[in-house]
């Protein structure tokens, strides 16, 4: 095995047939134990197995448990989040992933400003955001007629809440500071003001 430095890191090259380690039993294993000398090496550490791939980015945590790994061990991963997989975006206050499953969240407690009123998801694109002193106010645009629901940050609970002309149902989650709030989209824009 060869070593040539890259940047911060190394590369390691092995002169084989990539299809040969794939088809040829047992090849795999000593292919396994090349990366692991390798990662000892750049490292000076051993290389741990888990059963699962996880990724954090900004707020944004993704996750996937294998099926056929190391272990059948689910991966916890500790809240507050929003599910974002899940359409009625809940604030959970831990994620459970199983083997065979995957979790795309938004981390709450990575959020740099909390006292911030902002949209932290939802099912538009936002536009037209202002702020001031107790007041929240911008505008949704989504294909019309489909079902809108999002997640608001606000620095304290809403005392109203007026969505365009349409029925808008709102939920306050104390624990999280977020305003849960469905409404009906429509293409040329929802009004949506908050005054908390």
């Amino acid at each position: 095995m060869e070593s040539q430095v890259a940047g911060k890191g190394k590369v390691y090259i092995v002169r084989e047939d990539p299809k040969e380690i794939v088809l040829t039993a047992g090849q795999d294993s000593s292919f396994v134990r090349l990366v692991q000398e390798g990662y000892r090496q750049a490292t000076r550490s051993p290389l741990i197995f888990k059963n699962y791939l996880y990724l954090e980015r900004g707020c944004y945590t993704i996750a996937a448990v294998m099926d056929e790994s190391v272990s059948d061990q689910p991966l916890t991963i500790k809240g507050p989040v929003i599910d974002l997989f899940d359409p009625t975006l809940p604030v959970l206050s831990e994620k459970m992933v199983r083997p065979g499953e995957q979790a795309y969240l938004y981390d709450l407690g990575r959020i740099a400003d909390k006292k911030q009123s902002k949209v932290l998801c939802a099912a538009a694109r936002i536009y037209e955001e202002k702020r001031s002193a107790g007041h929240y106010s911008f505008v949704a645009r989504s294909p019309s007629g489909t079902e809108n629901i999002m997640r608001i940050l606000l620095p304290s609970k809403p005392t109203a809440v007026r969505v365009g002309e349409t029925d808008a149902i709102n939920e306050w989650d104390e624990g999280s500071h977020t305003c849960l709030l469905k409404f009906v989209n429509d293409h040329k824009g929802v009004s949506v003001q908050i005054d908390y």
